[in-house]
């Protein structure tokens, strides 16, 4: 068995390209599950805010953690809203000692001072920024909650003092519906200051069957949200919005139906 990151990286990659039944290496990219808590009652995911509470004990992850570690050169933090764990502070005082890479999905709604000085300390980190709104009306509607100024607030404040560190990537992510579909170009411009690593847009497609509120008083109805209802529509919008991206020199990433 071969311990280093970049060794293990090779082998297992090497077995992959050759289609190997059996491989002797272990993966170098892994998610962590810490918890399901989640301030949020996204229209698209648990429109109830019934979450769920169960979450990794700091003992557990730290276990996980020493097995990886030789191996690692990515790790996925995910949710839930990972920044709600209750020891997310230790976790990435534990990741910011090793070369590790780390990925957090969030809405940014626990992204203060404290926390961010902790992401700047890590080695690497991509903070994918789910948002799906260019203004608060729609933040709200979509998203359950009135928080539209508080995140843009607190994520110009991560990029203003991350913007001259290079392995620190701000990637937000735009899950696109009918209801949102004017807001997507819009939502360029409103985060071409922060300079984002790159934005990503996600056509909403598995809730066809879906027709829920979250509270707001808007009930949405999966059948005509889901981008399949749309196609030209959407795929006319994904093209403007990378073009859009292309102009600002801005990475995106469309998926077009």
């Amino acid at each position: 068995m071969i311990d280093s990151i970049a060794g293990n990286k090779q082998g297992i990659l090497d077995e992959c390209a050759d289609a190997a039944p059996v491989v002797a290496h272990l993966p170098f990219y892994f998610s962590i599950h810490l918890n399901e808590p989640c301030n949020q009652k996204c229209i698209m995911c648990v429109p109830t805010g019934n979450h769920g509470d169960r979450e990794l004990t700091f003992d557990a992850f730290v276990e996980l953690f020493d097995q990886i570690k030789p191996y690692a050169e990515h790790i996925t933090l995910i949710g839930g809203e990972p920044l709600m764990y209750p020891h997310i502070g230790e976790v990435l005082d534990v990741l910011a000692e090793h070369p590790i890479a780390v990925t957090i999905n969030t809405n940014a709604t626990m992204l203060d001072d404290r926390m961010t000085a902790r992401l700047l300390a890590l080695h690497e980190l991509n903070l994918k920024w789910s948002i799906d709104a260019a203004t608060a009306t729609t933040y709200r509607r979509i998203r359950g909650r009135e928080h539209f100024e508080r995140v843009t607030t607190r994520v110009r404040r991560f990029a203003d003092l991350s913007r001259d560190m290079p392995n620190m990537h701000l990637i937000p992510i735009y899950v696109v519906m009918r209801e949102n579909l004017d807001e997507v170009v819009p939502f360029v411009d409103l985060v071409e200051p922060l300079a984002p690593f790159r934005i990503e847009f996600h056509p909403v497609r598995h809730v066809s069957s879906w027709v829920v509120e979250n509270g707001t008083g808007w009930t949405f109805d999966g059948a005509g949200q889901v981008c399949e209802a749309f196609p030209d529509d959407f795929n006319d919008t994904m093209e403007a919005a990378a073009a859009r991206c292309a102009e600002k020199r801005i990475e995106c990433e469309i998926h077009a139906l």
